[in-house]
């Protein structure tokens, strides 16, 4: 029989970058059938939410729940749920992997991540939500959700964030890396980190991260990176230079831009070697223009691939499956240096805008 009660708790709802987030209180209904009512346990904070805050993006119409990085406790299942999205068995108490996408792969209407002024937003804040800034995440039926193993650690599954399925979508996009070639990955945020341990995991004959600061090139070099350069104590031509070194003159077979802004796509391009590939995953928001030498691109017979979150559902699985395979040896949990309870989640935003967290959680069921 299917579970009829709601249950109450907090949400944030995000007005504008010049407004304070408000907590609500909210009753959230039993899951439709199809659907899955979940306890948040742990919510990532991404860029994005700094951006917002920032207000480099465009105020929604009305109040919206937001938050996309989750994890929760199977608190209910929705008539006709057995499994999770890949049909792992699942029950009560599961813990699970989640984002605001359907099994498609696109973003459920409403809840995507907006980079221009036509895109969704989030859902109202007065409506169920599967954001995770609040108590309770509502999926409605098609929301995809992956059961975390027992003996994997959550915390190694969420301290990429959503920043892992951006780069597997883009790696997929990209075909991937072939062994022994040139890499160079621009940043070292979590975007950077996941792209550098894909990579890695590929097995290229150089991987190059350039970034700041040093603690993130650090733990880029935990992961695979080969050479880490300093943003801050080289200047472009030096890294180039370095790079050329490094290659012989040949340069990268495959640059990705992981930074947000759009100076970088100008150095990567002239990073890029004969037939090499340029995956962009970061610059989504802000300056829209950047200029291109489309002669030395047709002469070199280069790629530009464009990219924005997984390229389908199934890359939240992968997810999990590398916390699993990797996630203690690699220390995947280390990555998160702040959390803050749900009271503070403006907090933990500003601490993911201004440089201070590698990676920040929120937790609700501390306070």
């Amino acid at each position: 029989m299917a579970e009829t009660r709601t249950r109450s708790g907090r949400r944030i709802a995000f007005h504008s970058a010049d407004a304070p987030l408000e907590f609500r209180d909210v009753e959230v209904p039993a899951p439709e059938p199809g659907g899955v009512l979940l306890r948040v346990v742990i919510a990532g904070v991404c860029g994005t939410d700094a951006h917002r805050l920032n207000g480099d993006i465009p105020a929604p119409p009305a109040p919206v729940a937001f938050g996309h990085e989750g994890i929760g406790r199977i608190e209910a299942l929705g008539e006709g749920v057995s499994t999770d999205t890949s049909g792992e068995p699942v029950s009560v108490g599961d813990l699970v992997y989640f984002s605001p996408s359907k099994e498609d792969g696109f973003p459920v209407a409403g809840t995507a991540t907006p980079g221009d002024d036509d895109a969704p937003w989030p859902v109202p804040a007065d409506q169920p939500s599967v954001a995770t800034y609040q108590d309770w995440a509502y999926l409605a039926k098609g929301v995809g959700f992956f059961r975390i193993p027992e003996g994997t650690s959550p915390e190694a599954v969420i301290a990429f964030g959503c920043a892992m399925p951006t780069a597997i979508g883009g790696m997929t996009r990209l075909g991937g890396v072939k062994q022994g070639q040139v890499v160079v990955v621009q940043g070292c945020g979590p975007v950077g980190l996941s792209a550098t341990l894909l990579a890695a995991l590929d097995g290229p004959g150089q991987l190059i991260v350039m970034g700041a600061p040093d603690d993130r090139l650090h733990v880029a070099e935990r992961l695979g990176a080969t050479t880490i350069l300093s943003i801050e104590s080289t200047t472009r031509e030096e890294r180039a230079a370095k790079i050329a070194e490094l290659t012989g003159g040949r340069m990268a077979d495959v640059v990705i831009e992981a930074t947000g802004k759009i100076e970088a796509f100008d150095e990567g391009m002239s990073l890029l070697g004969v037939e090499g590939r340029y995956l962009v995953l970061g610059i989504y928001s802000g300056p829209p223009l950047a200029e291109l030498n489309v002669v030395r691109m047709v002469n070199f017979s280069q790629q530009i691939i464009g990219n924005l979150g997984p390229a389908r559902i199934e890359d939240l699985k992968t997810v999990v499956e590398l916390a699993r395979d990797h996630g203690e040896r690699l220390g995947f949990a280390d990555l998160i240096t702040h959390r803050f309870p749900l009271a503070r989640a403006e907090e933990a935003i500003k601490a993911v805008g201004s440089g201070a967290a590698i990676k920040a959680v929120v937790l609700p069921e501390t306070g």
